[in-house]
């Protein structure tokens, strides 16, 4: 019950005190009685500037990464072991040299050899197989100049069978001619029968040796025919040898093709990288997303830098565009450079331009990679009409800005932009550069409020 008493009593002390602050800051004895006088509602007061001309650069500054011009894993494209390697991280490599027509007239330096004696041994298969593909054609070609000359006696054959028709034909019509004249004279009895029965045997005679004439021609055209079935069939087998040396010399070429690649050459002239393997390593042919490379070459004449620029600033990135790379780990100023190529399309997962810069790599100061900063030009407008861009309110795709008028009144002035620099934008057209526009929060503000101007415009 004390604890109460004593918490009601610091309350009220509380109250009261409060009260009497109250009553020291309330309004004045006029206005206690009920005599209260209506305040002015006072302006706004806003700070202004004018349009000014001057020079804006859109830049954009992004982060990129380093690389060599040119970077080749390099693989076995046969299985084998190693032989020996020739190179170690950090030697130069020669290329191969070429001629103007771009033909190869010297090699590129021996960078690895495996060692493939089966190889070596189906090499050796393969040429004999071309060997006796090559022996397969004379044999062909032999068989031809038989059947050739087989043809040419069956045709000589049937020469030779037709020759002896005209002599059947006249013994036939001989024998003929005497039946006939024997016949009649039987008939006149001035001949006997038994002279009929003669010169029939005898017609009977001519007419089966003309029979048997016909026979043996009919027999040497099917020996004729028969030949040239011969021939053309030697043709065939020929024709089979040929391909059949076609295919070998194929498979031969393959061989010897494969053998090449138990030498490994350096493709252009550049620096060794990386090394994965020593003597006495098996290796195997294919790639897959785990293997490493037995050797890694680059070519770092020339450095390209990649760059991923957002896609509001893509459209405005153009080759030969002016960059300015920084690198954080290397003090001094930055490099300069030229974008060299972009990717026209954006990424899809990003929604960024790659863009590709390229720069020599004699000035030591950037190498493959490199963490870098490219600041990168993007568009640069002279004696354009600029405003800050607080100054801009952008609502449904439409850009306008608030302007005081001579009787202190807003007003709403379209305008359109062109490009963002900066903390400035630029301003195309709706403005005649004279105009006092609200410089900050302008979409605080609206359009008809009565202001008071804090700040006049800078001429």
């Amino acid at each position: 019950m004390l604890r109460i008493i004593s918490n009601m009593t610091w309350d009220l002390g509380i109250c009261g005190l409060l009260a009497m602050l109250l009553t020291g800051c309330g309004p004045p004895a006029a206005a206690q009685k009920g005599e209260e006088k209506p305040a002015e509602e006072a302006a706004l007061r806003v700070s202004v500037v004018a349009p000014q001309k001057k020079s804006l650069v859109r830049r954009t500054e992004q982060p990129g990464q380093v690389r060599a011009f040119e970077e080749t894993p390099v693989f076995a494209e046969v299985t084998g072991r190693v032989k020996k390697v020739h190179v170690d991280v950090g030697d130069p490599v020669r290329g191969p040299k070429v001629d103007e027509q771009g033909n190869v007239v010297e090699p590129g330096q021996v960078l690895l050899e495996i060692d493939a004696p089966e190889m070596l041994d189906d090499l050796q298969q393969k040429k004999a197989l071309v060997a006796q593909a090559e022996a397969q054609i004379k044999q062909a070609a032999a068989a031809i100049k038989v059947a050739k000359a087989a043809e040419n006696a069956a045709a000589a054959g049937v020469a030779e069978a037709e020759a002896t028709v005209d002599r059947a034909e006249a013994f036939f019509a001989a024998a003929q001619s005497e039946m006939e004249r024997v016949n009649d004279l039987f008939v006149s009895k001035a001949s006997t029968q038994k002279l009929v029965d003669e010169a029939t045997s005898r017609l009977k005679a001519a007419d089966a040796a003309r029979k048997e004439v016909a026979a043996k021609i009919a027999s040497a055209k099917s020996q004729l025919a028969a030949k040239a079935a011969g021939l053309e069939q030697a043709n065939s087998d020929l024709d089979a040898a040929k391909s059949k040396l076609d295919v070998a010399k194929a498979d031969k070429r393959r061989a010897q093709t494969l053998i090449q690649f138990l030498t490994i050459r350096a493709p252009y002239n550049g620096t060794v990288t990386a090394r994965n393997v020593d003597r006495g390593h098996l290796v195997q042919t294919g790639k897959n997303s785990t293997d490493k490379p037995l050797l890694v070459v680059v070519d770092a004449t020339s450095l390209r830098v990649l760059v991923d620029v957002p896609e509001g600033d893509a459209p405005l990135v153009q080759v030969g565009s002016e960059v300015l790379l920084r690198t954080p780990a290397v003090a001094g100023p930055p490099v300069a450079g030229k974008v060299t190529r972009t990717a026209w399309v954006l990424q899809p997962a990003t929604r960024t331009l790659r863009v590709e810069i390229d720069v020599p790599s004699n000035s030591g100061k950037l190498r493959p990679g490199m963490y870098v900063y490219a600041d990168l030009k993007l568009a640069e407008r002279k004696d354009a009409m600029a405003l800050p861009k607080t100054a801009i309110v952008t609502q449904e795709n439409q850009s306008f800005c608030l302007a005081v008028d001579s009787a202190s009144k807003i007003v709403r002035l379209r305008i359109k932009i062109g490009i963002r620099a900066g903390e400035e934008v630029e301003v195309i057209s709706g403005l005649k550069g004279s105009e006092r526009v609200i410089a900050t929060n302008a979409a605080a503000y609206r359009e008809g409020q009565i202001v008071e101007i804090v700040v006049s415009p800078t001429k």
